[in-house]
């Protein structure tokens, strides 16, 4: 190999490398658990009004995921659905009639996530951002924000759900959120008790969900 064909190689794996950790920060994602302990720690500005799609792009540029970039593709190609992988049916949901977007599978071990936003009774708005994985470590976070259209702000909330987490039963359990495409309410499914699964109804008191009933989990819904 002469001299100048060592020095093309070398010349390549450069390129390679640095188009490599171009593409790592590109796709930079922060972790879940990283995000679940601190969200509520940071406001989120320069938010220019409250749409969806402006709201999730803010909190994206300030807690990056994949998922939520997914979103934002799908968002950005003027599409209402996106199935991102055929093999576990994969899929980006935006609905911008109902203020709702999500990304989820089949149902496999992977990550998760759904968004909505209410309009409050005070002229603010109330974004939720939902991510999660089923495991290593089973983990759903829920981050919920004021929006305040005069300070073009996200303030966290953090204990707007009240009893979501029921933290006293430990950090991760078989609790997951699912927040309304279409109507107000949120639903909690509930597998940590002893006495079977049951859901957990929050109903909008026109500035939160607020807690409404427990009753048993019906297995066949699939709202």
């Amino acid at each position: 190999m002469n001299h100048s064909t060592k020095f093309m190689l070398m010349m390549l794996m450069s390129f390679t490398m640095m188009t490599a950790r171009a593409q790592e920060k590109t796709f930079e994602s922060t972790s879940l658990e990283v995000i679940n302990k601190e969200w509520s720690t940071k406001t989120i500005d320069n938010v220019v009004n409250g749409s969806l799609g402006i709201m999730l792009e803010r909190f994206d540029q300030t807690w990056p995921t994949w998922m939520i970039g997914a979103i934002r593709n799908t968002m950005e190609k003027g599409l209402d659905k996106e199935v991102l992988e055929e093999e576990t049916e994969l899929t980006v949901i935006v609905d911008a009639k109902h203020g709702f977007a999500s990304v989820g599978d089949g149902g496999t071990d992977g990550e998760y996530m759904s968004a909505c936003y209410w309009s409050r009774s005070n002229g603010h708005k109330l974004l939720a951002v939902l991510l999660g994985k089923p495991t290593d470590p089973c983990i759903e976070v829920l981050c919920t924000y004021d929006y305040d259209p005069q300070k073009k702000r996200l303030t966290p909330e953090p204990d707007i759900l009240k009893g979501y987490r029921w933290g006293d039963r430990g950090e991760y359990n078989q609790i997951f959120c699912r927040l309304p495409r279409t109507g107000k309410n949120v639903l909690v499914d509930d597998w940590s008790g002893d006495d079977g699964p049951v859901q957990h109804t929050f109903i909008w008191d026109g500035m939160k969900p607020v807690y409404s009933k427990t009753e048993p989990l019906n297995l066949d819904d699939d709202k």
